[in-house]
């Protein structure tokens, strides 16, 4: 009878081989290094998309100007573009790099977030669409009115190197230039919240940068 050989598993009464030795417990892999260089390798990869936003906003103006021949680049100088909403309070700015530079406007410590930069070149060509598109023959000369009264609704407003024009819509507005002028903060607001921004606010002491999620109507008090 020939007989087991060394270390080969040894039947049991059931018929079934069991093992004569324990096998060595399986060790966890050992977890990645932490990377101390995460947050600097995250902000070429964020600088990548500036200029691809650029490229795809351009391409937005560009088939707006190629359907109107009359579309014009608004001059060089420091530019702003801004939308202001009477009712909600709602302000929404858009500068040139001339007007403020990326690195001043988002490193420095501000109460809200309403203004980004754009390239020179993006907000040349949303001026000279707005222009194109109605707003000079509408607009008004000087600066927006800030105070908010029952009959003002939003007003549009550009600055450039002569000065502001604002075009103020109201409860009175004509059907005819209210369509023009649904038109322009369309456009404006197209730009604006394709625009990257990153900027740096100042929080009040018990405030979150974060929106609480609204409950529904049947789970409020």
């Amino acid at each position: 009878m020939e007989s087991p050989r060394r270390g080969a598993p040894s039947p049991s009464a059931s018929g079934r081989p069991s093992m004569s030795r324990v096998q060595p417990a399986l060790r966890p892999a050992p977890a990645p290094a932490r990377n101390p260089l995460r947050v600097r390798q995250f902000w070429p990869r964020l600088s990548t998309l500036v200029p691809a936003l650029g490229l795809l906003v351009l391409a937005l103006l560009g088939g707006a100007c190629s359907s109107n021949p009359a579309v014009t680049k608004a001059g060089p100088g420091a530019w702003r573009v801004g939308l202001r909403d009477y009712r909600t309070g709602r302000n929404f700015e858009l500068v040139n790099e001339t007007h403020t530079s990326r690195v001043e406007q988002y490193s420095t410590l501000r109460d809200n977030a309403d203004r980004k930069v754009q390239s020179d070149e993006i907000v040349a060509e949303l001026v000279g669409w707005l222009e194109s598109e109605g707003f000079g023959s509408l607009a008004q000369t000087g600066a927006a009115p800030t105070e908010k009264s029952a009959e003002r609704v939003w007003v549009l407003e550009v600055q450039g190197p002569d000065g502001p024009r604002h075009l103020l819509v109201t409860k009175s507005t004509t059907p005819e230039s209210y369509a023009v002028c649904r038109k322009l903060k369309a456009g404006f607001l197209d730009i604006y919240n394709a625009t990257y921004a990153g900027q740096a606010k100042q929080m009040a002491e018990g405030e979150t940068p974060f929106l609480a999620p609204e409950l529904p109507k049947r789970l409020r008090k």
